[in-house]
């Protein structure tokens, strides 16, 4: 726990806000704390880095409750295979960076959002 509680200041997330989330959801995340490659750390640490996080306390609690994966976690063709599809069926206009889409409005949504949103038929 004391590896968490330093990881999590160093992301300038508050430790005492998450332990109940962190014990609840401990399957989700004790993956490879050792080698500070836990997805939730992994998903904020990208979102802080891309700039589109505001809330990095608020991400972890939702990464940890969800147990989601960074985008960089999804497979590229698949993203590609997705956009592809969403494009002509106009659902898209557009996508930045690999994690935002454009709605056919302009309205910027999380590409991980969108994708589960409007999933490709198979």
């Amino acid at each position: 726990m004391d590896s968490i509680e330093a990881e999590l200041k160093r992301l300038n997330i508050n430790p005492d806000c998450c332990k109940g989330v962190v014990k609840k959801y401990w399957d989700n995340v004790a993956g490879a704390i050792a080698k500070r490659c836990c997805k939730q750390f992994a998903r904020v640490k990208e979102a802080l880095q891309q700039g589109w996080c505001t809330n990095p306390t608020g991400l972890f609690i939702k990464s940890c409750k969800e147990n989601l994966k960074p985008i960089k976690a999804l497979v590229d063709t698949t993203i590609t295979e997705w956009f592809n599809w969403a494009y002509k069926n106009r659902i898209v206009i557009a996508m930045t960076g690999g994690h935002t889409a454009f709605t056919p409005d302009g309205v910027p949504v999380s590409l991980q959002e969108m994708m589960e949103l409007y999933p490709m038929p198979q």
